[in-house]
């Protein structure tokens, strides 16, 4: 697998595994076969997510593992500077990827008094400014991957599944744009459903309709069976 050329190289990470080997991270969610560990570590005054499939059986690791690492560096790298997006993302090595730690917790753990008609436009927006970089995250059905944040604001989480939408039919597009605009419409018509309006309530119908012949599921159109992420607190 070749290497992606707009995966940021990090010529000055801001750590490396030997600094993870001195000071032992705190164990977010410990992946299975088809998942990195998640890891959150503290170096310098910043905390930073870890996303790391050095403990997955050799061969994965050593072949989807460190392709699942550029492919997610490669959307981070496309979507850098992207509110709700997370924020200086490097490679700390061919098996991890890490980024910058926001504390908040996930929508599907939030009810309507957390997240509010305020919280879903600013997410729609984020949505909106990650399509118009040229990508689809197409896991926005399932709550683990939006967090709300301490201050109230949209994160969206893990493009691994992500499509670019370069080159592609402008039919296609549209499908695929419209997969992540019904999944956040969706979490927003579970707490204000008033508030959508006429226009987003159509595309959520339709999109409804024509689920049983989505095929794009999970990681590159395969979907692991899903277990609790917890988030953690705030430090």
């Amino acid at each position: 697998m070749s290497e992606d050329s707009t995966v940021p190289r990090s010529p000055n990470p801001p750590f490396t595994r030997a600094d993870l080997a001195r000071a032992a991270p705190r164990v977010l969610n410990r992946g299975r076969w088809a998942n990195a560990t998640v890891l959150l570590f503290e170096h310098g005054g910043a905390q930073w997510v870890i996303k790391d499939f050095r403990s997955s059986p050799l061969l994965y690791r050593e072949t989807l593992g460190r392709f699942m690492v550029r492919r997610e560096l490669s959307a981070l790298a496309a979507l850098r500077g992207v509110p709700g997006v997370p924020a200086d993302a490097f490679r700390l090595d061919g098996h991890a990827l890490a980024y910058r730690f926001v504390a908040g917790r996930q929508i599907a753990r939030v009810g309507a008094d957390g997240a509010t008609p305020d919280y879903f436009a600013a997410l729609e927006r984020t949505v909106l400014a990650i399509h118009a970089r040229g990508i689809a995250h197409l896991d926005l059905r399932y709550g683990g991957n939006i967090l709300v944040s301490d201050r109230a604001e949209p994160l969206v989480l893990d493009f691994q599944s992500h499509v670019k939408l370069a080159g592609l039919p402008a039919w296609l597009r549209r499908v695929l744009v419209g997969a992540d605009l019904s999944g956040l419409y969706k979490h927003w018509s579970h707490r204000h459903p008033e508030t959508l309006g006429p226009e987003r309530l159509a595309l959520l119908a339709r999109a409804t309709r024509l689920r049983k012949l989505w095929v794009f599921k999970g990681y590159l159109g395969w979907k692991p069976h899903r277990r609790d992420r917890r988030t953690p607190p705030k430090a």
